[in-house]
């Protein structure tokens, strides 16, 4: 698209920022009918390939909003119908849905490849729009919300909704952007630290995808057998050592295993957060807040690693954010009170 209308990355730059932000307010719209809102992200979805695909530059600012929306609704809708329909199961099958999305992530470019080699933009945007309504239609046959559950936790006294929710949110918001940093900056920082040729630095850094889905695909089965917030325990110590290895040898033999262990570890965490405010919530509407903050999560740190990167004249000081983060997120849950287990 930007090679069609030769545009330069301030212009690029400007869609990414609106699709981003539409696709983290999207939570907030999710309140009741959860099926009726995945449906109608979905349709949103379909309108928005259509009009991506067939407009000009001056309306495709209204389009990426338009299409940040529906992915926000559409992907939040789902986590919500799952918080509510499958409670009692919710950590394994959230992993499950989260590996499948990342996988879906991965194969997308692969799938874009061959209609770009023999089409232009436009083809991969209708094939959006086909995807879209597909969804839609398939929601609207096969899912019907549940009842509203119980919680599995009871709040102490002392602890508000609202605070409650808050932690959460805060702990969300560290970790999308722990993950959204990784992915961003690891290819620059090899390539920085290590002395490495793009294409290496690229090709070693992939090591973090396969790790990541590795780990949620493995997850998936695993807490179906493993206590919830043990997993989760193991995964954020993994995840800060893993960090620190990185900073400390990044041009070592163990930056390979270290970037994969980096994936592994943060594989599972967002869904077993997910699950764990689930299982304390009087409302599954309440969670939300938390998707919708940690979306905002996933834009802020890595933009806060460049600045420090920037101001300091040292990306490994910027790349601290990771294991920052992680600390923060740890300190954060130890102002639950009790020990909440993710169903």
């Amino acid at each position: 698209m930007a090679a069609t209308f030769h545009w330069n990355d301030s212009r690029s730059g400007l869609l990414f920022l609106l699709y981003f932000t539409a696709s983290s307010t999207g939570p907030l719209l999710c309140r009741f009918n959860y099926t009726r809102t995945m449906v109608l992200g979905f349709m949103a979805m379909a309108v928005g390939g259509v009009g991506a695909a067939l407009a000009g530059p001056p309306l495709l600012l209204p389009v990426f909003l338009l299409l940040g929306l529906s992915n926000g609704v559409a992907t939040s809708s789902i986590n919500l119908l799952v918080g509510r329909n499958y409670r009692a199961n919710c950590a394994p099958t959230l992993t499950l849905l989260n590996f499948t999305w990342s996988a879906g992530a991965l194969a997308a470019p692969l799938l874009a490849a061959p209609l770009l080699l023999h089409h232009s933009y436009r083809a991969v945007y209708l094939l959006v729009a086909a995807g879209g309504l597909t969804a839609a239609l398939a929601c609207r046959a096969l899912l019907r919300d549940g009842p509203e559950p119980e919680p599995v936790e009871r709040l102490d006294a002392g602890l508000s909704p609202a605070r409650l929710i808050a932690i959460f949110a805060a702990i969300a918001f560290l970790e999308v952007g722990v993950e959204n940093t990784a992915l961003a900056w690891m290819s620059t920082y090899l390539q920085r630290m290590a002395g490495e040729g793009m294409a290496l630095a690229a090709a070693v850094s992939s090591l973090y995808w396969a790790g990541f889905l590795s780990s949620r695909a493995l997850a998936s089965l695993l807490l179906w057998r493993v206590e919830a917030m043990r997993v989760f325990w193991t995964a954020l110590g993994a995840a800060f050592a893993a960090a620190l290895l990185l900073i400390v040898f990044p041009a070592g033999w163990s930056r390979g295993p270290a970037i994969f262990l980096l994936g592994a570890a943060l594989g599972p965490i967002y869904p077993l957060l997910l699950s764990a405010l689930f299982a304390r919530v009087r409302r599954t509407a309440d969670t939300r807040w938390m998707l919708a903050i940690g979306g905002m999560g996933g834009s802020a740190l890595p933009w806060l690693t460049g600045w420090i990167s920037a101001s300091s004249g040292s990306l490994r000081l910027g790349m601290m954010t990771i294991p920052a983060a992680v600390l923060l997120m740890a300190a954060l849950f130890h102002l639950l009170p009790g020990k909440p287990k993710a169903a």
